[in-house]
């Protein structure tokens, strides 16, 4: 991973943390500031491109205006409304989570449809490799980060009441059991979609290389709790109850833009829903549960039965 990318880290939660601390005229006057920011960001990119992919600049441009809307009282309620959002449209923190969550989701469908397109990344974030076990669990780290310090850890409320409004409950047994079975029966469900996917002649390329640097016994807890840990508590404990368990889904597939394949996306997207149905169910830690037990497992799998 580029060593950039740990250096915007710790500036980006302190920024979390300092705007959870400002009054509310000066957070609004900031999210005015960043929407203009984003906006150019957007159509500029869009506009450079036009060269190269008339259909991926025009998506950019959209992107880019569709977040200056976002300025318009009017249609952050309109758009509240129609995506059934648990925020208010006049709280500069949920104005900033949404602000965010459309950036984010804009960058990581274009850059996917990029991908697929040209081969390449917009943005440098490919896997390879070069890629590490200590760059997946830093990168996994900031996701609980950006979810604990946004629930406003240190600044509105302590760490036990953050990880309570997170979902985060001690386990009971039936939690546990339940968990494990539904990340058990969530294997068999990903073999049946990828046999069927294959028949198809969709799934017949590898890709998962990015993985056989990265696998061995060890590892493989170490990823899939990392993961299963840190995303659920961000995806399914912070975001899911304020944009919903289909938004949060999307989302969560997108950002695994290193399976390069639609197919892939569609069974991340999947899971994404059978895990955000969880959480609404029972809790944040039996998502964990879910995720973890999925992830150890298939990559337990990789380690004795794919890779060797």
């Amino acid at each position: 991973m580029d060593p950039f990318i740990y250096l915007i880290f710790f500036p980006f939660l302190i920024l979390i943390i300092a705007l959870n601390k400002v009054k509310a005229q000066f957070f609004w006057i900031f999210n005015y500031i960043l929407t203009f920011i984003c906006f150019l960001t957007l159509f500029l990119s869009g506009i450079f491109l036009l060269s190269a992919s008339l259909f991926i600049s025009v998506l950019l441009i959209l992107a880019g205006l569709l977040i200056l809307l976002l300025l318009h009282e009017k249609f952050r309620e309109n758009l509240i409304k129609i995506g059934h959002l648990n925020i208010e449209s006049e709280n500069p923190r949920h104005y900033f989570a949404l602000l965010l969550f459309l950036c984010i989701l804009f960058a990581a469908v274009i850059s996917f449809l990029w991908l697929t397109e040209t081969g390449e990344t917009i943005f440098k974030t490919e896997i390879n490799a070069q890629f590490n076990i200590l760059d997946v669990v830093i990168n996994e780290i900031f996701y609980l980060a950006i979810a604990i310090f946004g629930y406003g850890y240190l600044t509105r409320k302590n760490l036990t009441a953050t990880l309570n409004d997170l979902g985060v409950k001690k386990p009971t047994s039936s939690n546990i059991l339940f968990g494990f079975t539904v990340g058990i029966g969530l294997i068999f469900l990903i073999v049946v979609f990828t046999l069927i996917f294959q028949q198809f002649g969709f799934a017949g390329e590898n890709t998962d290389d990015w993985l056989k640097n990265l696998i061995n016994v060890q590892n493989a807890f170490i990823l899939g709790l990392s993961a299963g840990i840190c995303e659920e508590i961000l995806f399914r404990g912070a975001l899911q109850p304020k944009f919903g368990i289909i938004l949060t889904a999307l989302l969560f597939a997108f950002l695994h833009i290193q399976y390069p394949a639609l197919w892939m996306l569609f069974m991340i997207f999947i899971i994404g829903i059978i895990l955000g149905y969880v959480r609404k169910i029972t809790n944040t830690t039996t998502a964990i549960i879910v995720h973890s037990t999925y992830d150890v497992v298939q990559m337990l799998m990789l380690c004795f039965f794919a890779l060797g």
